[in-house]
């Protein structure tokens, strides 16, 4: 997940650290060795382009093949 600031969850876990490294290490954590597996980003509608990159980024270099990508619409005031 990456929320409108640019920070990164992975699992149910915060990432401390928003570098390319640390969610590598994260993901590396959460995944195991499956490369198999189809890896999910969810990130805010207001979350920058560069922040989903970056994730992109770090899935790519991992091994990781099978992307998707979700964005959270924003809540509307009712």
């Amino acid at each position: 997940l990456i929320d409108r600031n640019g920070n990164y969850y992975v699992g149910d876990s915060a990432l401390v650290r928003s570098d390319l490294a640390s969610l590598k290490e994260a993901i590396k954590q959460q995944a195991g060795n499956d490369r198999e597996r189809t890896i999910v980003i969810q990130a805010d509608a207001k979350s920058s382009h560069q922040s989903v990159i970056t994730a992109m980024d770090a899935i790519g270099q991992l091994g990781f093949s099978k992307l998707s990508i979700a964005t959270t619409p924003e809540k509307t005031r009712e």
